[in-house]
């Protein structure tokens, strides 16, 4: 199957140029159109592998702004092939985040390769995305539970905890008959500091932040748990008063237990006790060595620490072992930096210049060298 190609050029000599050395490389030129807004619309319909825009063009939509049309609502590929180079014109191109750029007049090999760069690069992203899991998903194994129905899901939630490690099924079943699906809101306070809560929790979807109030009323995120993490037992296990709340800081789904169950169990099962001793120390060494990261005065060697300490339970494998990716907004990481959300955002794009981070995806911050980005701060 030959790749198929729009051309978007309202000069039709130039437009039949490019038609005849595409044609006679093997490609299929699909449709000639000569304004922004036609090539949107072809582009929606006959599904195009390659968009080839010329930057000005009549009507009310020149190139640039249609490719980042054609970019938003198909995610089609867009060469820009122009006359201009005048530096404004690049700056603005860059924008719209163009697959390639191709100077008239050009040469027919330039205009192959960059057809051929842009259609690589395209596949490679639609399987990191295929391959990608969203923050946000249950673990497989409760996917499958939750078909099963509501004790079969809460049960296996349960298993999934290391702290139950070594109590019988029996117990188990009964604790998972007294626990409840709940759902928590984005910006929803679970519990708040002082109050002994009634309840513990693990996580099973979203994300919950765990925040500090200072004297002066600002809050501070000192941790953020994912599905799978059980801090929220450890809270309510824990003897003394609370000086943290919990809030949710994407929509979320736990698995809250009564706390007189979690009690009675640990109790009767004097393992739950080592377990809980192991996961309260793994616990301190991870907040300690966020807070140690976030000490650094200047906030650029902050965000870098953070991102670096939460990549080990925040990331996610990419396409190289040196490479992870954070499910985490620049508004959730200045949160947790202490931080403006303008702050984070021209951190993080400086950071993306000097090629170590990839923020071409909404709600994600690919690291791409985890040894060059710690390289940052030391």
């Amino acid at each position: 199957m030959t790749t198929k190609v729009l051309i978007a050029e309202d000069e039709a000599v130039v437009a039949l140029d490019i038609k005849h050395e595409l044609e006679s490389a093997g490609y299929t030129v699909v449709d000639q159109v000569a304004n922004g807004r036609a090539a949107i619309e072809k582009t929606g319909e006959l599904k195009p592998d390659v968009v080839l825009l010329d930057i000005t063009m009549p009507g009310d939509l020149d190139g640039i702004q249609a490719a980042e049309q054609i970019g938003q609502r198909f995610g089609t590929p867009v060469i820009f092939v122009t006359a201009h180079s005048d530096e404004a014109t690049l700056q603005r191109a860059k924008l719209s985040r163009p697959s390639g750029y191709v100077m008239k007049p050009f040469e027919p090999n330039e205009l192959r390769a960059n057809i051929e760069i842009a259609l690589h690069r395209a596949k490679a992203a639609r399987v990191v995305e295929e391959e990608e899991e969203e923050i946000e998903q249950l673990p497989e194994q409760l996917e499958a539970a939750e078909l099963l129905g509501p004790d079969q899901y809460k049960l296996e939630g349960l298993r999934a905890v290391s702290l139950f490690e070594g109590v019988p099924a029996r117990e188990l079943s009964d604790l998972a008959r007294s626990a409840v699906i709940q759902d928590v809101s984005a910006g929803e306070f679970l519990s708040m500091d002082g109050e002994r809560p009634a309840f513990g929790f693990m996580v099973l979807s979203g994300r919950l932040a765990v925040i500090k109030s200072t004297p002066h009323g600002k809050e501070l995120t000192l941790d953020l748990l994912i599905p799978g993490d059980c801090s929220g037992i450890l809270r309510a296990l824990e003897a003394k008063e609370l000086d943290t709340s919990i809030r949710g800081q994407t929509d979320a789904k736990l698995l809250a237990i009564p706390t007189s169950q979690l009690q009675t169990l640990a109790d009767r099962y004097p393992v739950v006790y080592r377990h809980i001793t192991t996961e309260l120390m793994r616990k301190v060494r991870r907040t300690n060595d966020l807070a140690l990261g976030l000490a650094h005065s200047r906030v650029e060697s902050r965000i870098v620490a953070a991102l670096l300490a939460l990549a080990p339970r925040f990331g996610r494998p990419s396409t190289s072992e040196d490479q992870t990716r954070i499910f985490l907004t620049r508004k959730e990481l200045a949160d947790l930096t202490g931080t403006t959300p303008e702050t984070a955002i021209r951190v993080t794009k400086n950071l993306e210049r000097e090629g170590l981070l990839d923020l071409t995806k909404p709600g994600v911050i690919k690291i791409l060298s985890l040894k060059q980005l710690s390289g940052v701060i030391e």
